[in-house]
């Protein structure tokens, strides 16, 4: 390698880095990190201009662009996170610290690090805990904002054939509760996260399969995991690995979740940096207008947000992916895509997730999630969730239990 001797020291600089390190950022080589942004509201993005939002959306959604799929940057809406959030947030996390396995010590709600030095060797670990513990409520049932009650999904296949399927998931914080008493724990259950319950309604053949989750806070407790399968007529508990199974016949698994629904000590994080990214925080239809057969949102505009990029990595080398990256909105550390790649450093998946404005009882505004899109590059799969998720419904740890799985079991329906 040849260098002019007057090259400039930085310039000097980065071609040396970029010498040893050919690949500085996991994605580079995949068009990830965008040199700069050349697109603003207003602008229509089509096959004439896919290079302005290159490094923007996942190589996926860029080759339909590329292809012809087109649609307009419209200006993103706003909405501020919730004052009691916030409120807790300036209470609380000043005796917030991490613990030497990565664990969250002195943690009782809000936003555990809301100024991290972003040059800090633990800035990853904090970034994550931020996104774990960003706000979702104290309580949500999901498609609780649907008139058909459930979480409607689709299976698409490569060759275009569709399934639908649809789910009740209902969850409960027992931490991090800020509006509804108890607060900001649930006492008896300081040792626990949070827990959902996730059954399966439609179609027949999966109808009644229930799952129970419970996320304990110690980073040395597994997670319990129980599951009723109606053709066994009997409730088992599962290993925690079953969280890499995937969701047949959709493309996710139950760590997909919420993007990223890992036990945080499970896993490493460096933060790779910020960028702009495109994402829809003010979907227009529930569930978005499509072409029967395809996942591209029409009638959809996109609109730009400031992105941290955190790089997830298992401890645990067998874990099913060995390479995730969130984008995580500034504001709300809600996510805007997630990026997979396999053992061999292949693209393997991409996930975006569309949200919309929510009026709460009190009619205040909050970002709800809307219709969240994972498309499997390699297989040409791809699922489509409509979530609608409503917040603060009461319910009590209570209903979180194998007892509710039994009651399943017997007959009776969660709702």
């Amino acid at each position: 390698m040849k260098l002019n001797k007057g090259c400039p020291a930085p310039v000097l600089l980065f071609l040396l880095m970029f010498w040893f390190f050919p690949i500085p950022f996991p994605g580079f080589a995949h068009g990830l990190w965008a040199a700069e942004v050349d697109v603003k509201p207003g602008d229509t993005i089509g096959p004439h201009n896919w290079q302005k939002v290159q490094g923007m959306v996942g190589e996926n959604l860029l080759q339909r662009i590329k292809q012809g799929y087109t649609f307009k940057i419209k200006e993103p809406r706003t909405i501020e996170p919730l004052r009691e959030y916030d409120a807790a947030t300036e209470k609380y996390s000043s005796a917030v610290r991490l613990g030497s396995n990565g664990e969250l010590l002195n943690y009782f709600a809000g936003r555990p690090f809301p100024n991290f030095d972003r040059n800090d060797p633990q800035a990853g670990q904090k970034v994550a805990w931020n996104f774990y513990w960003r706000w979702l409520g104290d309580d949500y049932k999901n498609a609780g904002a649907l008139k058909e009650g459930r979480i409607i999904r689709y299976f698409i296949d490569r060759d275009g054939s569709e399934r639908r399927g649809d789910v009740i998931n209902i969850s409960i914080r027992a931490r991090n509760r800020v509006t509804v008493d108890p607060k900001p724990v649930i006492p008896g259950y300081e040792h626990i996260d949070w827990m959902q319950i996730i059954a399966d309604e439609y179609p027949r053949d999966s109808s009644g399969t229930t799952v129970l989750e419970m996320r304990y806070a110690s980073p040395h407790i597994e997670d319990d995991f129980y599951v009723y399968v109606p053709s066994l007529r009997r409730i088992r508990r599962v290993p925690p690995i079953q969280r890499c199974g995937t969701i047949a016949p959709s493309e996710f698994n139950y760590d997909d979740v919420n993007s990223f629904n890992g036990k945080v000590t499970d896993f490493k994080y460096r933060l790779l940096g910020e960028k702009p990214m495109l994402g829809n925080f003010s979907q227009g239809s529930l569930p978005f207008r499509r072409k029967t057969g395809d996942y591209l949102p029409l009638n959809e505009d996109w609109e730009i947000h400031d992105a941290y990029v955190l790089e997830i990595t298992p401890k645990n080398p067998e874990y099913c992916y060995p390479r995730k990256v969130l984008f995580l909105d500034k504001v709300h550390f809600e996510t805007i895509w997630t990026m997979i790649w396999d053992r061999q450093g292949r693209y393997w998946k991409e996930q975006f997730a569309f949200r919309y404005p929510l009026d709460l009882l009190d009619k205040r505004q909050i970002y709800s999630v809307g219709t969240v899109v994972i498309v499997n590059a390699q297989n040409g799969r791809s699922t489509l969730v409509t979530v609608g998720r409503n917040y603060n419904y009461g319910y009590r740890p209570s209903f979180f239990t194998i007892a509710t799985l039994q009651t399943v079991m017997r007959g009776g329906a969660i709702r």
